[in-house]
């Protein structure tokens, strides 16, 4: 058998898959070249910004020679550059072991640690550990240190300097309360049956019940102002760009839930660009807090208090004027008995107003408070009057005179088997419902932090129309008696008046009769001390057309009975009949 002679550098192929592995993604350099190249590659991609593709090959790197501190070093730089100053911190810690172990001391990886404390706002750790440093080498090495022990100081100064006495002695009431919160909100390590076993309550699955944090509007803008300058004292002109950036986290149209691969990507990257960007502001706020910059601002502290009495000042004489003319277009609403556009203008002026001033803005709140709202509940009640050609025997004439929606939309929607417009649970389809709810989510809310009896009746009302609308009677009912107990904590007549005027609604909505004329003869009574001949007028109509109905329901069940009786008598004939 003849040989076959193959040519040099010939390599015989494999079976498997081995053979899928193309020659030259064959690496036969050692480990230690191989770790350089790994190190070199992610230098590389840090410096262009590319961190992911970084620190997967510094990660790379670590794998195959664990000691080495240089690459340790390197990516301590690129995670501080990423606000993971923590992690860099501990890459750094653990280098500087490794070079005690070698028995050197490297100023690089020294001065690293330090930056890091530095950036983890712990500036009195970050001062001794560079005093060390200092102490430790000499000449050029020791003149980095001294350099960044200047900045540390001067930190330090601005933190708890003058400019800290002040703000302690002018907020320290403030101060008191927040501490007594942050100690009573502290986390508990314990398990929570233990936790529950000394508070003498049932543990039964050991699932804590989260309660959702509700701010009030006054809160609620205070926080966003406090947001919005905080970001334009650090960021300067580029604070427009971070409030860009909150809001864009959670836009659908950059998300889009159809982009299967972009999706992930674009929320994965806007959270963590979100993120670090707190944590740069975090570290600026802790080297020259916002009330360092107000003292730098204002050296002499008479003058920062008259600068704050005349803007105070300057508000305070906007906010009236804006007060006056809301007022005016009240009346003038009123006048015009255009009441569907003064019901939304109040909510709108009381509602996202009114409800931000505090009483220093606004000593005379209280005061418009009653204006307002009386001003509405006079123009409810202009409406209340008896149309001409009124007939009480006409069909559901007590309705009509009390102004209750009788078109088709009120009606109950009964399910229909393929119309999507009748389907439940889907608010988008039903856009009466998803109204519905949002208006009554509004008042319900600002019926937490109302103050003034006044401006619950007036919530109550509202909820209790609201719930009439959408012929939930029980519920208006509820919400109408309510309102009317806190009317007689205000005195409040005519909001008192308009409840009765709910609960006599949802009754002759139901035609229960009974009910209608006990509303009736309590309206009455409110009306008589409000010394209203036209509402006392337009109450006696009511009852009439109440009694009217009464005498319409009482024939039609006795002429119903008749018949019975003699249907009756015609069996009973038949069947005597039948026996004989």
């Amino acid at each position: 058998m003849t040989s076959i002679i193959q040519p040099d550098g010939y390599i015989p192929q494999t079976q498997g898959v081995e053979a899928a592995i193309p020659i030259w993604f064959k690496i036969d350099w050692s480990p230690e070249i191989e770790q350089g190249i790994y190190k070199d590659w992610g230098t590389y991609y840090c410096r262009r910004r590319r961190e992911n593709l970084g620190m997967h090959y510094f990660d790379k790197a670590l794998k195959l020679g664990p000691q080495d501190f240089t690459t340790l070093y390197r990516r301590s730089q690129s995670k501080r550059k990423n606000a993971l100053t923590e992690s860099a911190l501990n890459d750094c810690l653990e280098a500087k072991r490794l070079l005690k172990l070698l028995q050197r001391n490297d100023a690089p990886i020294n001065l690293e640690i330090c930056d890091a404390l530095y950036e983890l706002s712990q500036l009195e750790n970050a001062k001794a550990e560079l005093h060390d440093n200092f102490r430790l080498f000499t000449g050029n090495k020791s003149k980095i240190f001294e350099q960044r022990l200047i900045v540390v100081d001067a930190n330090i100064e601005d933190a708890c300097g003058p400019s800290m006495t002040q703000f302690i002695s002018e907020n320290e009431k403030l101060i008191v309360q927040l501490k007594e919160a942050l100690n009573k909100f502290k986390q508990d390590t314990r398990p929570l049956w233990k936790i529950l076993k000394e508070q003498e309550k049932c543990d039964i699955l050991s699932i804590p019940e989260i309660e959702d944090v509700m701010l009030s509007p006054l809160e609620a803008a205070r926080r966003s102002r406090a947001f919005d300058v905080l970001n334009q004292m650090f960021l300067d002109r580029s604070w427009i760009d971070v409030i860009f950036l909150k809001h864009v986290r959670k836009n659908p149209s950059l998300s889009l839930d159809q982009c299967k691969k972009s999706n992930e990507y674009l929320k994965t990257l806007t959270f963590k660009k979100y993120d670090e960007i707190k944590k740069f502001l975090k570290m600026l706020e802790a080297r020259s807090p916002m009330y360092n910059i107000r003292y730098e601002k204002f050296t002499n502290k008479k003058l920062m208090d008259k600068f704050r009495q005349e803007y105070l000042f300057r508000v305070q004489y906007q906010t009236r004027r804006n007060m006056a003319s809301a007022l005016r277009s009240i009346r003038y609403l009123r006048k015009t008995k255009n009441l569907t556009k003064l019901t939304s203008y109040v909510e709108e002026v009381m509602g996202d107003y009114v409800v931000k001033k505090t009483n220093k803005i606004m000593p005379w709140k209280f005061e418009f408070l009653n204006e307002v709202y009386n001003i509405l509940a006079l123009a409810y009640v202009d409406q209340y009057t008896v149309p001409k050609n009124f007939r009480f025997a006409d069909k559901n004439a007590l309705l009509r005179l009390l102004r209750f929606p009788m078109d088709k939309s009120m009606e109950v929607k009964h399910f229909v088997f393929g119309d999507r417009s009748t389907y439940q649970g889907t608010e988008t389809v039903d856009p009466a419902l998803s109204k519905y709810r949002q208006v009554l989510n509004r008042f319900e809310k600002r019926m937490v932090f109302a103050k003034y009896s006044i401006e619950k009746c007036y919530l109550l009302h509202q909820i209790g129309s609201t719930h009439l609308q959408s012929n939930r009677f029980d519920e208006c009912c509820f919400s109408a008696r309510k309102s009317i107990e806190e009317s007689k904590n205000c005195n409040s007549n005519i909001w008192q008046f308009l409840s009765y005027l709910l609960i006599i609604k949802a009754n002759a909505a139901l035609h229960k009769i009974e009910g209608t004329s006990d509303a009736l003869s309590k309206a009455v009574d409110v009306a008589e001390k409000l010394r209203s001949k036209d509402l006392l007028n337009f109450l006696s109509k009511c009852i009439s057309c109440n009694e009217e109905e009464f005498v319409v329901k009482k024939q039609s069940l006795m002429g119903n009975s008749s018949r019975r009786d003699s249907e009756k008598s015609v069996r009973s004939f038949l069947s005597s009949q039948q026996s004989l």
